[in-house]
């Protein structure tokens, strides 16, 4: 509804038509496989290094108004042993790094930059297990990092700290990295009593390597542990880092969301810092999703939208191989928790630590709305702006799917449990082993639970009489509870409204046949999409003038 004569903004009218196809680019002998936007304008130096970072120093701001002025519009791309850089959107003459002896696909690329020197972007990128720092304006590779036992699925940038990055991966550890600081030589490890000497466990119990860190710039100041204790009993598969809070999500194949506390010295180094380890969370849960998440991401402090694959599922818990396949979910959740760890109006407490009820499958969040996901969708983008509600953009086939988040419904309520179905599980609790092969013949407890069978099925009641000994059926106490069905949850594509941008739109060249689109982000203060498809191709949609205002 508008008001005052002022236009609501395009991400309140899913009727409209938003973007166009603006730019597309085409690089052939290759397959790009990540991508990250440039991710600061001239506003943005007034929210960075918030702890204390002399952000009015006038000659570094007149350094961060340059490098702005010659980065703004660059698309960083990854390919098969090799990056892009594309300045101006695209348009402008491309870079093309090859990683010396790689032959490994970049699987995940970020934009960077050092709290020492903030005129000087870097780009973060993950091949296999191993960690490279890319310096934009010398052209050259300031810092290769090792730390991680297995592949690096996911990486993030701190929002307001840019110098601090997480990696997360399969060997059930998410690490965050501090760009400051130099890579350490030899193990600094802890001792395990009764030991007296530093453990050599290594990697994967979240420790340090028996050899050198790496070389350059870069190193490793918190691991978030797996295992039993309270981390991830699985790869790690994605991560978040909270907007202003020290706190990171985190989630796994394990269908566990987890957030967990940033420690102190993470954003305070000591003169010799040591890595802070964190094997509990602060809050941890199972119950949000039934297969694995592979996104997470804060939508407020304490709002968290998370994605999770399609799950197998069980039609009844007698016969195994009776499956099916359930469709992925989106949920938007509220933890109950935020306000316990970071009261309003006070000073977060020094020392953080939650309760066994916490890290072990907690209760303590809410969810806002839920929805199901389409088979084939591998891959989302959740863009959070302060300019506008948030967005999630969903790449399918050769077309985008955008939603606003904030238009989401309420989940529907579970359905109340029928009353036949109270009394056929009445009738199968039992107290203790001498009743688990039910009362003897001529008991009153025998009379008073043998002289009728719930039918489930809606046949009414069956009454025994004249058999003699008074036998229950075989079935009657050993067949599975059948509980009711959750609530169904909508398809998103088919409840919300939301918007569609199109590689077909405009095409005015390249190749007749335009391959797929894999992965999608909304970037520059929302007025631009890119995404990026299989054989090397670039797509980029702009706002239309009309929406700009």
């Amino acid at each position: 509804m508008n008001t005052g004569g002022q236009r609501e903004p395009w991400f309140r009218r899913p009727a409209s038509e938003p973007f166009i196809l603006s730019r597309m680019a085409f690089s052939s002998g290759t397959t790009f496989h990540s991508m990250a936007c440039f991710p600061w304008t001239v506003e943005s130096w007034n929210s960075l290094w918030v702890y204390g970072y002399p952000s009015t120093n006038p000659e570094l701001r007149a350094k961060w108004d340059t490098m702005i002025q010659q980065w703004i519009g660059t698309i960083a791309v990854g390919g098969h042993g090799s990056f892009y850089i594309l300045p101006k959107l695209g348009t402008a003459k491309p870079l093309h790094v090859l990683l010396p002896d790689c032959d490994l696909d970049v699987q995940n690329i970020a934009w960077a930059i050092k709290s020492n020197d903030p005129a000087k972007p870097l780009l973060v990128l993950t091949v296999a297990s191993v960690i490279v720092i890319f310096d934009v304006t010398s052209g050259s590779i300031v810092g290769r990092l090792r730390g991680h036992g297995g592949p690096i699925t996911s990486l993030a940038v701190h929002p307001s700290q840019p110098h601090l990055f997480c990696t997360t991966s399969r060997d059930f550890t998410a690490r965050i990295y501090d760009l400051s600081l130099q890579p350490v030589q030899s193990p600094n490890n802890p001792c395990w009593l009764p030991n007296t000497t530093p453990s050599l466990a290594g990697p994967a119990h979240g420790l340090h390597m028996n050899e050198s860190e790496g070389e350059g710039i870069g190193q490793c100041v918190a691991v978030m542990v797996g295992g039993r204790s309270g981390g991830h009993q699985g790869p790690v598969l994605c991560c978040a880092f909270h907007p202003s809070q020290p706190l990171i999500a985190t989630g796994g194949m394990d269908r566990a969301v987890k957030i967990w506390r940033i420690p102190p010295s993470v954003f305070d180094p000591p003169k010799n810092p040591q890595m802070a380890r964190e094997d509990k969370p602060l809050f941890s849960t199972d119950l949000l999703h039934k297969a694995r998440v592979w996104a997470v991401n804060w939508l407020a402090d304490d709002i968290l939208a998370s994605c999770s694959a399609p799950a197998l599922m069980r039609r009844t818990p007698d016969e195994p191989e009776d499956t099916y396949w359930e469709d992925g979910t989106v949920v938007v959740w509220q933890w109950l928790g935020f306000n316990r760890f970071f009261p309003p109006d006070k000073i977060p407490q020094k020392v953080m630590r939650g309760t066994a009820s916490d890290w072990r499958n907690s209760e303590s969040f809410k969810t806002l709305a839920a929805y199901h996901l389409p088979t084939i969708v591998r891959n989302v983008h959740i863009h959070r702006s302060l300019t506008h509600d948030p967005m999630l953009l969903i790449p399918i086939g050769k077309t985008i799917r955008i939603f606003n988040i904030s238009l989401f419904k309420p989940r529907a309520p579970p359905r109340f449990p029928l009353d036949d179905l109270s009394l056929m599980l009445t009738t199968q609790m039992t107290l203790g082993d001498d009743n688990l092969h039910g009362p003897a013949p001529g008991s009153p407890a025998h009379e008073s639970t043998t002289t009728k069978d719930v039918d489930v099925g809606g046949d009414g009641a069956s009454t025994h009489a004249g058999d003699g000994d008074g036998e229950r059926q075989p079935n009657a106490r050993n067949s599975p509870a059948k509980y009711p069905p959750p609530a169904p949850l909508d398809a998103l594509f088919e409840s919300v409204e939301g918007w569609e941008v199109t590689t077909e739109l405009q095409r005015r060249e390249g190749p007749a046949e335009l391959p797929d689109i894999t992965m999608c982000a909304m970037g520059f203060e929302g007025l631009r999409i890119v995404g990026i498809g299989q054989n090397g191709t670039l797509f980029v949609w702009k706002l239309r003038e009309q929406f700009l205002s």
